[in-house]
């Protein structure tokens, strides 16, 4: 039989023009998506730009040539009158630029700088002429190298000022630093090719040709002209140029622009100087002080990194008693002359140091100043000193006498510049500095307050701040005035963990999952066991509800956490709480953004350092290394800060989502007291510019209508703000401070209320110690809880929260909470208007007539008819 062969299957082959078609279509729609992706990036990233309608701006008040004033009455010897109010008489010794201002109230004269500096036997010449001076400036030249300059012997002492009038004061227009000194006049010695052929067309055919010839190539720098040997020794010549110079108009302002465009060589022709106005002008019972940077010239390639402004306003001498309050944590007192002149000075940054400026390196723990003032209390008179312009850029300092002159002195520093230095690595290791190419452009100001013999004192002069505030609309009035008879409680403030991310593997996969460790029943809970511990007046903070739990994701999107409960419940949570007598406020971080969060996009929305263009990074700190940047294996501990230029995108669309949730409050943890820069080269974000960023969310936030707390607020909170926590009570341990004060407390009592930091934590204290600080600063209790026990936190990033289980700590909560409500429930709402230190008591004074005195030794004290008892309280 034959046999018949199967014939194999034929493969289908594509047409080649059909492969063809499909890959182009591929190819086409990666482009497509590419181009999509670079529009989306484009909008979102690189044109937002809707912060700089938030910035704020200034004027330059318009100045006039100098006319002194008729003085019917002269105060003070040898100084002319510039302006005069009801209070206060402005006077200046026009050869010195020292400035003076007489209070008409009680004839005490305040001077700029100390009338006899040349007699002290301290200073040595450099001192001397510090004590002179009215600014140090502290500046970069072209190598990035720091040197300083003082308005007395590099301005005043050379002639280098002139002075104008103003509406209410005066002006002093400085040129700070060495003029040149040139045998050429305004000749050029150095020239670009293009900036001599420019000079010779505008001479014309007849003179062009013959200036251009005595320029030669300089042997120094390739492309450069200089001016031949001959020419540059030959007296006549030069002043036949510097006429020809003339004709067309050429000023000494051209040549020296044209000498810095040259760059180094022309350092030696144009040494470093800066033009610098300092205004004077009287406020009501104030000198306000300023210095408009606007109006700020450099010559030479130099540039300003800060500025030392009337470090020796209202000095004191030795002979002098008194004292400087200095805001350093909640408040602090150094005495004149205390003997402490060999420990550091007092120095803080106001605000804290910007973060991309601090170290990496944890080199002490303080905490932040929180006010931008100081004040200088003698027995008959107070200067009171606000920061008014530059807040952010500023660091105050105080000194005692003997280190480097007879007076004891406190002033504020402007840091306007800044530097970075890189670290190259490799084949040769090497420092290379580099600047930020512009000063900050702000207006840098100082409102001196001076007050009579009736408000001198810390607490006089927390009255008349706080009163200032009040009136300004920089903090809400009193509230309602509690009365002896009728004690009103204290709230009682806690913070409630909701979730917490926590480790977990998945086929050897690591990942994060959620955590619950309170759920929104189980808050509800915890509001009815401690009202039946007696504590019915609570502020509950809700932290970790949603994006993630604790350790927060951006809040462009709230993505609550079903494992708490549903959004129904956490709005009944909040309803409870307020039908209840107490606030709920719901958590949100705003700045900051977990590494964990994958749909952050850092590397464009993040705020980056200046030098190198790094995407700044933080975190927790190292117990070993110290280093502030580590995650001790929880990167969700690890953050960045949104750029200022995109939060104000990010605010928006929360309170936009908000809007979904019925809860009374938001609780801030880092709006309050944290102000990052961005660096990016391309588009740099100051501090102060920033500041105004924040304000302006601030803004939006008022306007839902919901209470707002913050945690260690900064005074620009102060008008937003129902609560505060984590307040300071007490100061940073500086070995020159004599005594610390409630002046931070004095100032928001009866506005805002407040708690000062967790009490769970803290176990190097006694307890006892503890409560009578609550009581002498007016402060509330506040805890951290969580239902579930703290031991599930162990691994987690929340691990040093070991001590939040509810059930353990909830007994030690009531009874803290009664102890110091005992005291505080008949001040509640009042302010406090008074302040005494008498050995081991304190009394503490308010407005409706109640003192309380503290007792912190250990024995009975017996004052005003009162038995105070050992390490106890009466009132």
């Amino acid at each position: 039989m034959k046999k018949t062969k199967t014939p194999k299957p034929q493969k289908t082959k594509l047409p080649m023009s059909l492969l063809k078609k499909s890959l182009l279509y591929i190819l086409a729609a990666a482009l497509l998506g590419a181009v999509i992706y670079f529009i989306f990036y484009v909008f979102r990233y690189m044109l937002e730009d809707d912060y700089e309608a938030l910035l704020s701006s200034y004027d330059v008040p318009v100045s006039t040539a100098w006319s002194p004033l008729t003085d019917t009455a002269p105060a003070i010897d040898g100084f002319s009158l510039a302006a005069e109010n009801e209070y206060l008489k402005l006077y200046t010794e026009v050869d010195t630029a020292n400035v003076a201002v007489y209070d008409k109230r009680n004839g005490a004269i305040f001077y700029t700088n100390p009338p006899d500096a040349d007699e002290d036997k301290i200073a040595n010449n450099v001192n001397i002429n510090y004590l002179k001076s009215q600014m140090i400036v502290t500046y970069f030249n072209r190598m990035v190298r720091t040197g300083i300059y003082d308005s007395y012997s590099f301005a005043v002492e050379k002639g280098q000022f002139e002075i104008e009038s103003l509406a209410d004061g005066l002006r002093y227009r400085y040129r700070v630093g060495e003029l040149p000194q040139r045998s050429a006049g305004i000749v050029p010695i150095y020239l670009s090719e293009e900036q001599l052929a420019d000079l010779a067309d505008k001479l014309g055919e007849d003179e062009g040709p013959s200036f251009a010839r005595r320029y030669i190539p300089s042997d120094e720098a390739p492309g450069i002209l200089e001016l031949n040997t001959p020419t540059q020794n030959n007296r006549r010549q030069l002043m036949q140029m510097e006429g020809l110079l003339e004709e067309i108009g050429w000023t000494e302002e051209d040549y020296i622009e044209a000498m810095e465009k040259v760059g180094p060589l022309a350092e030696a022709m144009i040494p470093i100087s800066f033009d610098i106005a300092l205004d004077y002008r009287l406020e009501e019972d104030g000198l306000l002080v300023s210095i408009p940077v606007s109006e700020i010239e450099s010559y030479g390639g130099g540039s300003i990194y800060s500025i030392q402004l009337l470090r020796y306003m209202g000095a004191a001498g030795m002979d002098e008693s008194g004292y400087f309050v200095v805001p350093n944590g909640s408040g602090s007192i150094i005495h004149f002359n205390n003997g402490k002149q060999h420990y550091p000075s007092y120095q803080q940054a106001v605000y804290g140091i910007d973060p991309l400026v601090a170290s990496m390196v944890q080199l002490e723990n303080t905490e932040n100043v929180k006010l931008p003032l100081f004040g200088i209390c003698r027995a008959d008179n107070t200067i009171l000193a606000t920061i008014e312009g530059g807040r952010t850029l500023s660091s105050i300092t105080a000194a005692v006498s003997g280190a480097f002159n007879e007076y004891n002195y406190a002033y504020n520093t402007f840091s306007i510049g800044s530097a970075d230095n890189l670290y190259n690595f490799g084949t040769t290791a090497l420092d290379v500095y580099v600047r930020e190419p512009d000063i900050y452009d702000t207006n840098l100001s100082i409102r001196y307050s001076f007050l009579t013999e009736d408000k001198t004192g810390y607490a006089q002069l927390a009255n008349y701040y706080r009163d200032r505030l009040i009136r300004e609309g920089e903090l809400k009035p009193a509230g309602t005035v509690a009365q002896a008879s009728a004690p009103i409680d204290i709230p009682f403030y806690y913070d409630v963990v909701g979730a917490v991310k926590e480790t977990g593997h998945f086929l050897g996969v690591q990942y994060h999952r959620i955590l619950p460790m309170t759920t929104y029943l189980e808050a509800q809970l915890m509001a009815e066991e401690l009202r039946a511990a007696g504590i019915n007046t609570q502020v509950m903070n809700f932290q970790g509800w949603f994006n993630g739990g604790y350790y927060q994701n951006s809040i462009e999107k709230i993505k609550p956490l079903r494992k708490l409960g549903s959004k129904r419940e956490l709005n009944t949570l909040s309803r409870d709480m307020q039908i209840g007598g107490g606030r709920f406020y719901a958590d949100v971080v705003a700045q900051k953004v977990t590494w964990a969060d994958k749909s952050f996009n850092y590397r464009a929305e993040a705020s980056r350092y200046f030098g190198p263009g790094f995407v700044a990074g933080f975190g927790q700190t190292h117990p070993t290394m110290m280093w502030t940047t580590a995650s001790l294996g929880y990167v969700e501990t690890l953050y960045n800060y949104i750029s200022p230029r995109y939060l104000p995108r990010y605010v928006g669309k929360f309170i936009k989502k908000l809007e979904q949730y019925d809860i009374e409050g938001i609780a801030l943890r880092d709006l309050g007291d944290n102000l990052c820069s961005d660096k990016k080269r391309s588009r740099i974000i100051n501090r102060e510019q920033t500041l105004d960023i924040i304000l302006a969310q601030y803004d939006l936030l008022a306007q839902t209508d919901k209470k707002l707390m913050a945690s260690a607020a900064f005074d620009y909170s102060f008008p937003y703000l129902d609560d505060i926590i984590n307040v300071p009570l007490g100061s940073n341990g500086f070995f020159i401070i004599d005594a610390d004060i409630p002046l931070y407390e004095m100032i928001i009592h009866g506005s805002i209320n407040y708690a000062g930091n967790l009490l769970n934590f803290n176990d190097n204290e006694d307890k006892t110690d503890i409560v009578l600080r609550m009581i002498e600063y007016g402060a509330s209790p506040h805890y951290a809880f969580t239902w579930a026990e703290a031991n599930k936190m162990k691994y987690t990033g929340l691990s040093h929260y070991y001590n939040s289980s509810f059930a353990v700590v909830k007994h030690e909560a009531a009874d803290i909470y009664g102890q110091v409500n005992a005291a505080l429930k008949y001040v509640n709402g009042a302010l406090m208007i008074d302040h005494v230190t008498m050995g081991d008591v304190r009394a503490v004074t308010y407005d409706n007539g109640v003192t309380i005195y503290v007792n912190y030794g250990h024995a009975d004290v017996t004052l005003d008819g009162v038995t105070i008892p050992a390490r106890g309280w009466s009132m």
